[in-house]
């Protein structure tokens, strides 16, 4: 996100997110949406005692819909939301697309799936970036209209720019992968129903499959396919 942005956090919760973004100058000017009556309460109080009641404008609503287009609001951030739900507004807002450059995205689960719907719905990822908090690996997206192939499968939960990047953490976030492919199959190996095979034949697919891209990550030229 280029600074001097205008940006639309969707879900700002306390709104200390626009706090950042202005105290950076990383944007001018935030609109600030909430759904939640108390929350958004919370979210004023907050402003008020940083001083930004000016610059970041606070909207009730759900999703996109306080955006107007005199706005003019260049990028729009929709983070700690889960990837169904970052799905349902960004389909409320279809319309709107064309208003902005840019969307910020971080998926607190479900990931594969946004990944899925973004190529599905004509937007395509420019940017991704894994950040780490102990054990714990968060996903940033940036997409923008157009149209992305992928020819693997895998580059859904992976992330194709972050496989084709290299992205720094991407090492340890498949070795957790491989690790949580491991415990499920082993518990379902353990369950010993019959209903349980092909999930356990599964996993165990996904997990040689992970280890071949553990071993390409140094030396592999990705451009939208894993070797």
């Amino acid at each position: 996100m280029p600074p001097g942005s205008v940006v639309a956090d969707i879900g700002t919760d306390h709104a200390l997110l626009p706090i950042y973004l202005v105290r950076q100058g990383l944007a001018t000017r935030v609109i600030a949406v909430e759904n939640r009556p108390t929350t958004l309460e919370q979210a004023r109080r907050s402003l008020e005692r940083h001083q930004c009641s000016g610059p970041v404008d606070l909207r009730g609503g759900d999703g996109l819909g306080p955006i107007r287009r005199e706005d003019r609001v260049d990028t729009v951030i929709i983070a700690g939301l889960g990837g169904r739900t970052i799905c349902r507004i960004l389909q409320g807002g279809r319309d709107k697309w064309d208003w902005f450059q840019r969307f910020i995205l971080q998926p607190m689960q479900e990931a594969p799936l946004l990944r899925r719907w973004l190529f599905a719905h004509g937007l395509a990822l420019k940017a991704e970036k894994l950040v780490r908090e102990g054990e714990r690996f968060y996903e940033i997206m940036e997409a923008r209209q157009g149209r992305q192939e992928i020819c693997d499968p895998l580059l859904f939960e992976l992330g194709p720019c972050l496989a084709r990047r290299k992205d720094p953490l991407l090492e340890p976030y498949i070795r957790q992968k491989i690790a949580r492919c491991r415990a499920i199959a082993a518990a379902l190996q353990k369950s010993g129903r019959p209903e349980n095979r092909l999930k356990y034949e599964y996993y165990l697919q996904k997990e040689l499959r992970l280890k071949e891209v553990l071993q390409s990550v140094g030396h592999s030229e990705n451009r939208g396919c894993l070797s």
